[in-house]
């Protein structure tokens, strides 16, 4: 395993020797391999920021490094050394997916088409072990969906989450989009008959705390607008749509929505001996601890102030602490997930999937067996031989049958 580096190497500026780019060559050289290891243990790649909480754990900076730091990865991943290898790898980073880049051209990759469809029949028996029919939720009282404010939480937590529980990062305010999205889910669940859950976990400072605080008030102005769409929708297929009134107001309904969060809190904090950042800077640079912010005399943020001080803890610094990060997701989730249930969802999809293996299986024995005579991938072939089984199997009449005509 890769040792930790003690610090972030550096060319120095200037005119620089052979002698000192070759040691500065060697020094990126040994980072980025501890780099490649630490994405290997996590299995992902952190955001940026999230490598400035990990440099800061393995006591590569101090929290007041950030900002150099944070240059200097930037730095590092936009040069080459002199052999023309990258410094740090942009696959050691994860993209912001917001920025990424779209579209995709589909092509296969088989030769011909009786190529392309022996790929087919091959992949047949895997595809039938992967039927499973019945839903998670059928089995389940509760309907969860964990939100986050950080893109790298969802990674650290999904390890921990069933794949069929909804998840998403509200990267600090969610916008629109991502509301409406999380009340379809919602409106969802009631339709399954399941109670939904939000599930939530964001930074500890004014802002992280606001968020989870104004999670209902933020998804009733959009609430509203989906159940007017609803009935509209319903409008055109039945006759009396105010009869449904009703239930397009409870499918959308916040105000009794349970809603949880289940992290940062201090406690855990504490116990895990995350990084407190002294000062409450926002995005825009400026601290909310200072009296001259515009938000500063907020009730939000002076309660803030008054319960925790000028310090804050970024939901990103759980990225040091992954073990802790998949228990506090259990625990949080442990209450909303029967574990009978998924028992019971196991077994019957078992079944289903046995039996549409044999049935494949069977399958694949008959293509196999047309294969053999040569009559797959003949249409001519096939055809005759489809005649002379018709031919053969065909009811022959002893005599010919009169038929008295009717008047």
């Amino acid at each position: 395993m890769p040792i930790a580096p003690t610090h972030l190497p550096k060319l120095g500026s200037g005119r620089v020797s052979l002698q000192r780019r070759l040691g500065y060559e060697s020094e990126m050289a040994t980072f980025r391999a501890w780099m490649e290891n630490i994405k290997k243990q996590l299995g992902f790649a952190p955001v940026s920021r999230s490598w400035l909480y990990l440099f800061e754990d393995a006591g590569i900076i101090t929290k007041g490094d950030f900002d150099k730091a944070k240059d200097w990865l930037s730095n590092a991943r936009k040069s080459l050394d002199s052999e023309g290898r990258p410094l740090v790898p942009l696959h050691l980073v994860a993209r912001d997916d917001t920025r990424a880049l779209s579209g995709c051209d589909i092509f296969d990759k088989e030769e011909t088409p009786r190529e392309y469809i022996n790929g087919l029949i091959r992949n047949l028996s895997e595809q039938a072990k992967q039927y499973w029919p019945a839903s998670f939720w059928k089995f389940q009282r509760f309907y969860p969906i964990v939100w986050t404010e950080k893109r790298d939480l969802i990674k650290l937590f999904e390890p921990a989450l069933p794949r069929a529980v909804k998840r998403f990062a509200g990267k600090g305010w969610a916008d629109i989009n991502s509301r409406a999205d999380c009340l379809k889910e919602i409106k969802k669940a009631r339709q399954m008959g399941l109670e939904p859950v939000i599930l939530y976990c964001g930074d500890l400072d004014p802002v992280g705390v606001a968020i989870s605080d104004q999670i209902r008030n933020n998804l009733r102005p959009i609430a509203e607008v989906l159940q007017a769409e609803y009935l509209e929708e319903l409008s055109a297929q039945t006759a009396h749509p105010a009869l449904f009134q009703g239930v397009a107001k409870t499918l959308f309904e916040v105000e009794t929505l349970e809603i949880v969060r289940f992290g940062l809190n201090e406690e855990f904090i504490e116990e895990n001996d995350l990084l407190w950042i002294d000062g409450l800077e926002t995005s825009s640079g400026k601290d909310l601890a200072d009296p001259s912010h515009p938000q500063h005399d907020q009730p939000h943020v002076q309660s803030y102030l008054e319960q925790y001080g000028a310090q804050k803890v970024e939901a990103n610094a759980l990225i040091t602490r992954p073990e802790a990060a998949l228990e506090l997701m259990e625990e949080a989730l442990a209450p909303y997930i029967d574990d009978e249930g998924v028992e019971r969802w196991e077994a019957e999809n078992q079944l289903a999937s046995e039996e549409a293996t044999q049935h494949t299986e069977h399958f694949i024995k008959m293509l196999t067996f047309l294969d053999s005579q040569g009559w797959l991938y003949s249409g001519a072939k096939l055809a005759a031989a489809a005649e002379q089984h018709r031919e053969r199997h065909q009811p022959q009449l002893s005599g010919a049958i009169d038929i008295e005509p009717t008047t």
